[in-house]
């Protein structure tokens, strides 16, 4: 019994010991030299993470092919397989390249001009094309000679349907037509008038003097020169402020002294350019062309200026202060009547020609306006050609 008991001993302070070496197996785990962790380098150890770590993706198998990217503006390749060959499509030409090149063509483009202010002027065109219309616009202020013979000119060109606008140019050609100008002279400035006869020959201009008070030598020595003479009444009154006997009086009474002298006296104009209705009937069975004078800038075909009443521009130091004003007023409205076409006519009156004068023209200015007309190629009408 006693051998027993002490065998029991025996055993239990065996299992002890080996209970208490396998703990510390377990808590302080295998013992590793410091030098053996720097001799590989490649291999450090790893600290485990906080959360567990993804699994790295596995490899695609190798007859997977890769994704393709495709640029957004860029299609995708095509499938496999033999390309089929589209037949080629047949020309079409945008419809605005056609109206662009009708407008460079500058034939069978009927145009218009709408007066802006401070003597501007828009010159435009409709342009239709089947059921689709095209505004066009001219850039006349802007054109410049190119040679003796043509200005290039700036335009744009409007889809009204959709708003598209093209921009474009093109070379006028500036030819021969009946195009013209209306220049004439108001008052009593006779000696002042005969001092240029030799200028307006230099220029081959022709123009009316619409001269007031009673015949004079004048007339005939500018009649013989080339030019007209027109009627301004006898004092130069405001004629709807005068009596109707006062009014005939004005207007009618010297007539006969001019006619006897040869002077027909086929245009009247109304002094400050002011009338009434009734002064046209009563005055038309003895003038074939009745002229009033203004600021605003008229274009006239022959057959408006045969049914008896015109405005004419005014011209005169007054309205423009600076010369480049003035040069670039004459420019936009002799260019628009030349490029209309045809046979408009444009009206322009001033008084005497005098650097200070404000009713009257500069020498200067009144070179420029001979000059532009004819390098335009615009014709010098009197009132009497109508």
């Amino acid at each position: 019994m006693v051998k027993a008991i002490i065998a029991w001993i025996f055993i239990g302070i065996f299992m002890i010991s080996c209970t208490v070496g396998v703990t510390v197996l377990t808590s302080e785990g295998p013992s590793v030299p410091a030098e053996r962790t720097e001799a590989v380098p490649a291999q450090p150890p790893v600290a485990r993470p906080a959360v567990p770590e993804a699994a790295p993706p596995e490899d695609p198998p190798a007859e997977q092919p890769q994704a393709q990217v495709v640029p957004e503006d860029q299609s995708p390749p095509a499938s496999a397989g033999p390309a089929r060959v589209e037949p080629p499509a047949a020309p079409e030409r945008p419809q605005m390249d056609r109206i662009v090149e009708r407008i460079k063509a500058d034939r069978g483009i009927e145009k218009r001009f709408e007066p802006g202010e401070n003597s501007g002027v828009t010159v435009s065109a409709r342009i239709e094309d089947g059921a689709d219309v095209f505004e066009a616009v001219y850039d006349l202020e802007n054109a410049r000679f190119t040679d003796g013979t043509g200005m290039r000119i700036n335009f744009s060109v409007t889809d009204i349907q959709t708003g598209a606008v093209r921009r474009d140019s093109f070379v006028w050609k500036i030819g021969e037509d009946d195009a013209g100008v209306l220049l004439g002279f108001d008052d009593d400035f006779m000696d002042v008038w005969e001092s240029y006869f030799d200028l307006f020959d230099a220029y081959h201009a022709r123009v009316t003097f619409f001269v007031q008070g009673e015949y004079t030598d004048f007339c005939g020595r500018a009649q013989s020169r080339g030019h007209e003479i027109g009627y301004h009444t006898l004092h130069h009154l405001n004629l709807p402020k005068i009596s109707r006997d006062e009014f005939l009086t004005e207007t009618l009474s010297a007539l006969d002294g001019f006619r006897k002298n040869g002077i027909p006296l086929l245009s009247f104009a109304y002094p400050f350019g002011l009338s009434e209705p009734w002064m046209h009937e009563v005055l038309s069975s003895s003038f074939g062309i009745l002229r009033g004078y203004g600021t605003a800038f008229r274009i006239y075909h022959p057959s408006d200026i045969k049914q008896g009443y015109v405005s004419s521009k005014a011209i005169d130091n007054l309205l423009f202060k600076k010369d480049e004003d003035f040069t670039a007023m004459i420019n936009i409205v002799l260019r628009t009547a030349k490029f209309l076409g045809g046979d408009a006519v444009v009206p322009l009156t001033t008084h005497t020609i005098s650097d200070t004068a404000n009713w009257g023209i500069s020498p200067a200015r009144l070179e420029y306006v001979l000059k532009t007309a004819n390098d335009l190629k615009l014709k010098w009408y009197c009132y009497s050609d109508f």
